[in-house]
């Protein structure tokens, strides 16, 4: 027993009654007398006996865990999300497994079925930056598994999705650059399938209509979401004779970017060049200058994805086959834009 857990069986040898008695004895099922009920759970705690979720899971079909899988454990939007998951599973005395994709489709299929092989009551993901194949996600609805997806979707997904409002939100980002004076405002985006970035494209577009500033698509610019790529881009844009004098980045490690080659060319910033990011991530706090961004809210997004897989897990009136939470986010102004 010493390398080994202990087991209902060994407890029920070393009182000499019955598997079924003991189990019964753990659950303080009253059928049992007193005295069996403390001798069993005594002897349970000196052996240090706990449970096997997996055995629990198969006999009951329920294990009350939820899986999370983040595209970036690091990221502080991400950890504030799981934040808000673990507040309303605690409330539903539910555990949370997390597990990052670190930005790899390969990764992301590996935790989901990891998940559903430890067979999980439910499931929340955001989708990495490579995933365009949705096989592991169909599987997922194909075996009845509650899902819910965060942040980064897609419309090719017909499951509950919690999203930022990313139009509205970067139309006022866009303003604010406007209202300071911004008459060339580049977007820098990611890769051009992923959906929160075509929603927040739109955005761009019509505050430029609406502000009566022409569209130029030389300032629409694509690369990877890291400051290194968005760096590298933006001294691009930035060496031109026409050059932008505002940026918009669709995250804030690339807002990042932006100001580290603004600063490289020896632009001033706000005065030469006004940024603003998206996620209001740790970093742009505390960069120098500090980075204006759309908070997206993050503990409330993770709160309302938690809700939505509830009311799937549980099956309440309220749950519906697909539904769609948008979590307003706010513009908080730093130095990068306060001009």
């Amino acid at each position: 027993m010493a390398n080994r857990p202990v087991t209902i069986k060994d407890i029920a040898e070393k009182l000499s009654i019955s598997v079924s008695t003991v189990s019964r004895a753990l659950k303080n099922n009253p059928e049992i007398s007193l005295t069996t009920r403390e001798a069993v759970q005594k002897l349970a705690k000196e052996l240090k006996y706990q449970p096997n979720p997996l055995a629990v899971a198969l006999k009951t079909q329920k294990s009350n865990t939820i899986g999370v899988v983040v595209p970036q454990i690091v990221s502080s939007f991400y950890a504030t999300v799981v934040k808000g998951i673990e507040q309303v599973a605690d409330e539903h005395n539910y555990q949370v497994f997390v597990s990052s994709s670190n930005e790899k489709i390969e990764k992301e299929e590996k935790n989901v079925n990891g998940f559903l092989n430890m067979r999980m009551d439910g499931i929340i993901l955001s989708l990495t930056r490579a995933t365009t194949t949705y096989d592991h996600i169909h599987k997922i609805q194909d075996l009845g598994v509650p899902m819910v997806l965060f942040d980064r979707t897609s419309k090719e997904l017909e499951v509950s999705k919690v999203v930022a409002d990313d139009a509205s939100a970067a139309h006022t980002a866009v303003t604010h650059l406007i209202n300071g004076g911004a008459k060339r405002v580049a977007f820098m985006t990611g890769p051009e399938f992923m959906l929160f970035g075509t929603n927040r494209l739109r955005g761009y577009k019509k505050a430029l209509e609406d502000n009566k500033i022409p569209l130029d698509e030389t300032l629409i610019s694509r690369c990877d979401f890291t400051v290194e790529d968005a760096k590298s881009l933006a001294l691009g844009l930035l060496s031109r004779s026409n050059r932008p004098d505002a940026i918009f980045a669709i995250n804030d490690d690339m807002a990042i970017g932006a100001i580290a080659a603004a600063k490289e060319l020896g632009l001033r910033i706000p005065e030469d060049l006004a940024v603003v990011g998206f996620s209001n991530s740790r970093r742009s706090r505390y960069m120098e200058p500090s980075v204006s961004t759309m908070d997206q809210n993050p503990k409330e997004v993770g709160r309302e994805a938690a809700r939505l897989l509830f009311e799937q897990m549980e099956k309440t009136p309220n749950a519906k086959a697909i539904k769609e939470v948008v979590v307003h986010a706010d513009l908080i102004v730093r130095t990068s834009s306060d001009r």
